[in-house]
């Protein structure tokens, strides 16, 4: 099972998911979030202020984790276990990530339980749909065994 999982089609295909859906979180943070909210939200800042250093080690955090760590951990838990089409099994695997990422990441950085916020809140969760949506729809679904 975990073989076919992390085959090298979708190791890759994983990561360019995972790329492309950090990049698509992080633009939203950047340019859709201001019309929401009235402000950006700066994840790689949000992650240097975590780890007391840069802005600039803060997004390659960010992007290590977006584009390595969630879609491996996407392979081996969410993409046989989940249910529904690609892009339903990537929303249903980022929705648990969201909530520990406003349950315990988001106030470890000193903003609070889900930012205080309920507007930067639901920003935050279009964000990890977005990206759950992006790396479940690229990684697709698993092949069928007619074993």
């Amino acid at each position: 099972m975990f073989k076919d999982n992390i085959s090298t089609g979708n190791v890759v295909k994983a990561l360019v998911g995972g790329f492309l859906g950090t990049l698509a979180f992080t633009l939203m943070g950047k340019f859709l979030a201001p019309h929401l909210i009235g402000h950006s939200m700066d994840v790689a800042a949000i992650i240097a202020h975590m780890l007391g250093t840069s802005e600039s080690i803060g997004l390659m955090m960010h992007f290590m984790v977006g584009t390595i760590v969630f879609p491996i951990g996407y392979l081996l838990i969410g993409y046989s276990r989940l249910p529904g089409s690609g892009w339903l099994r990537g929303l249903l695997f980022l929705i648990p990530i969201y909530l520990i990422a406003m349950t315990v990441v988001i106030p470890m950085a000193g903003k609070g339980l889900f930012f205080h916020s309920m507007p930067m809140s639901m920003v935050a969760l279009m964000g990890h749909m977005v990206y759950g949506i992006i790396l479940g729809a690229i990684v697709g679904t698993p092949k069928k065994n007619n074993a």
